[in-house]
Order: structure tokens, then sequence, then C-alpha cells
């Protein structure tokens, strides 16, 4: 479960974190490489679904704590950006490569657990999550001199989340907010060509302090829930070499 006061990141760290991820990933894009056959550009896109998302969320809610734990019904997620590959950093067995990605998704509530609260367990609950999120990524490929290589690949980046529950009878979780977070990431690529490579990967993400108002069925505001929210994808997509 989340703990608020261990996580709490201000506004100001969150863009200046995000500032600094993407003017060092930005700077090393523009880099000359004397030494590269081509750019080492490429363009890619990707589709997935994601599942077992969840908040783990803290509040003083109508002057007591309590604890708002949010699981997702598995959704969608799409992506795109650009990347390029280092061979000033890369080996025979490994090379490096760095992207920007932006991505979308969306997820249906499925249940919200409580404590201190008369119903420990709200199952009919309405409204979801989305999120817009931007992140730069960093991987090492295992090449294996032949089509298949194998990655993974680390991220550090923001999003920004608009949140939207309903349940009992008019009681409102809602708000957007701007967290900062982090991801996982490990797959393979096929190379079908010097131009077209596919790729399929597993991303674990974590944002962290997630904060929502919450409303009782008059519109009035009891309290704040701020809560840790991650998720784990399955993606399928391609790279195009510039």
């Amino acid at each position: 479960m989340a703990q608020t006061t261990d996580h709490k990141i201000s506004s100001t760290t969150i863009a200046r974190g995000a500032t600094i991820a993407l003017s060092v990933a930005l700077g090393v894009f523009a880099a000359p490489d004397a030494h590269a056959q081509d750019t080492g550009l490429y363009g890619f896109g990707f589709g997935g679904f994601t599942f077992n998302g969840q908040q783990d969320g803290d509040g003083n809610l109508a002057g007591a704590p309590n604890s708002v734990d949010t699981d997702y019904d598995d959704d969608f997620q799409l992506g795109f950006g650009v990347g390029r590959k280092f061979s000033k950093l890369s080996s025979d067995k490994i090379g490096v490569r760095g992207e920007i990605e932006l991505s979308y998704g969306e997820s249906d509530a499925d249940e919200i657990r409580f404590s201190g609260n008369n119903t420990p367990t709200e199952i009919n609950v309405g409204g979801g999550i989305e999120a817009t999120t931007l992140f730069a990524n960093i991987y090492a490929d295992f090449e294996t001199g032949g089509a298949l290589t194998p990655f993974v690949g680390a991220g550090v980046g923001v999003g920004r989340f608009s949140q939207d529950l309903i349940y009992g009878p008019g009681v409102q979780v809602s708000e957007s907010d701007t967290a900062f977070g982090l991801q996982l990431i490990a797959g393979a690529a096929y190379e079908v060509s010097d131009k077209l490579t596919l790729t399929a990967d597993a991303r674990y993400r974590e944002f962290y302090d997630i904060e929502s108002n919450r409303f009782d069925p008059t519109g009035a505001s009891t309290g704040v829930v701020s809560g840790d929210f991650s998720a784990v994808s399955i993606n399928f997509g391609a790279r195009i070499a510039f």
C-alpha cells in the first residue's frame, strides 16, 4: 500500500526531472556519430493490452484516515515515437539505443477496497482512468548474429492522468493529475529487412502520488486520495529505419 509521505513529489520536481531526462535524450539523439554507416534513426509504433492495473491510495476522508485501493480491468495501450541506435556505445554482442516514447492508455475500474468504511469492498464501480505518458527509454540489444534480437530496457518519464470513479449513492473520486513514472521493458525484435523490424515486449510501469478528490452525492469535497498506480502490458509493434 502506498505511503503518501514517502513518495510525495512536488510538481516542480516532476517538471525538472522530465526536462533533464528529455534534454539528455534529445542531446544524445542530435550528437553526430562518425563511425555509423547511417544515422541510426528510426520511428516506431506499438499497440497492446494492459492488465493487473491497480492504484493503492490513502486519504483523510470525512475526517478519518482511509485506504482506497482500486483494481482496474484489462484494456488497451497505444504508443509511438522516435529512436536511435548508438554505435559508439555498442559492441558486437550488445547494441545500445535510446527512444522518446509517447503513449496513451485507459482502463475501466473493477472494484474499490476501503478500510474504515461501512462497505469494505465496492464492486459496482463506474468510470475509470486515462493516461497520456511521455518516456525517455534506454535499451540493450543482445545481438545473436541472426534476425532475432532479445532486448531489455528502462525508462523515466511523466504521465497525465484523468480519473473519474463513481460508486455507491453518487460518491465520486475525480481529478486530473501529473505524476512521475518509471518503466521496465523486456522483449525481442525480428528484422524483416534493413528498413523494417517487428517487435514484441512486456512492460511494467509505476507512477507515484496520483491525487484525486472525493466528492459526496451533493458535490462537496470530502477529502483527497493519493496513491501509486502500476500496470503490466504486452505490446506488439514495428520499427521503421530512416
